[in-house]
């Protein structure tokens, strides 16, 4: 792993960031299931968030959902059954995801069941990392991360950004339409962001799945105005919200010079 010295300054196309919040304008009145699930080769444990939409009239905008029955499963093997730790968590230990393998979620909630099933993309790894100066009115300083995209397969990216231990509450999303296959620049930049001298700074890239990038590019959609707003896609069966995201991660790190 190389780091890229020095300060560089580019701008990037086909990139979007936006605040890390699921606050949904829902157009149903009715309560409605939200599942976020993940599956990360990262962690020996994995999680699932359940919660349900309340009426646009009530202060809070979601409620957990305790008493349920949540399962993950790998490949064709058994089912295992998460434990609730807190209302509306749920964990399972000693289940680390595998990239290329497929996952199944269930959830049994309500005399309802819920299912999505995903495949594990493969890791990407972060080939270097440098510093974009952004110069208008003032001068700000953003992290920028460098990979190569596989030409083989349509991806779709997540990055996760820290800074002095603190994760940046933004959402930034990429997929390779325009650049498939060819080496990545990204500027991981939310118009606010400037990093400062000895600032540690932490980049995880994931790759992630269709449904998910489908979903959170959805809430990004919502953050404007809209005049008939919609519910993001899901890729959870039976009318549930959220989404079952396995996704491969590669981490890197650099202190700001």
């Amino acid at each position: 792993m190389k780091k890229l010295l020095g300060l560089i300054v580019i701008s990037c196309l086909f990139f979007s960031s936006c605040e890390e919040v699921i606050d949904l304008q829902l157009r149903d009145s009715e309560p409605v299931l939200m599942i976020e699930g993940t599956v990360s080769n990262l962690r020996e444990w994995q999680e699932v968030k359940l919660s349900q939409t309340v009426s646009f009239d009530s202060e809070l905008r979601k409620m957990p959902v305790g008493g349920a029955q949540v399962f993950l499963r790998e490949s064709d093997e058994a089912w295992k059954q998460l434990r609730e730790i807190e209302e509306g968590r749920y964990i399972v230990n000693n289940f680390k995801g595998r990239p290329g393998t497929t996952y199944s979620l269930r959830v049994e909630y309500d005399e309802e069941t819920y299912e999505s099933t995903s495949k594990m993309p493969e890791v990407i790894r972060v080939d270097s990392t440098g510093v974009s100066v952004v110069s208008f009115d003032e001068v700000r300083r953003t992290p920028l991360v460098l990979f190569q995209d596989p030409p083989a397969e349509t991806n779709y990216y997540y990055f996760q950004l820290e800074i002095n231990d603190q994760v940046v509450p933004s959402l930034f999303l990429y997929n390779d339409k325009f650049n498939n296959g060819k080496y990545v620049t990204i500027n991981l930049d939310d118009f606010e962001l400037n990093l400062n001298p000895l600032d540690s700074v932490v980049i995880e890239l994931r790759n992630i799945n269709e449904g998910s990038y489908n979903f959170w590019k959805g809430v990004q959609s919502q953050t404007g105005a809209s005049a008939s707003p919609g519910n993001p896609p899901s890729n959870i069966s039976n009318g549930a919200l959220g989404y079952f995201s396995t996704y491969a991660a590669n981490s890197v790190y650099f202190i700001m010079e």
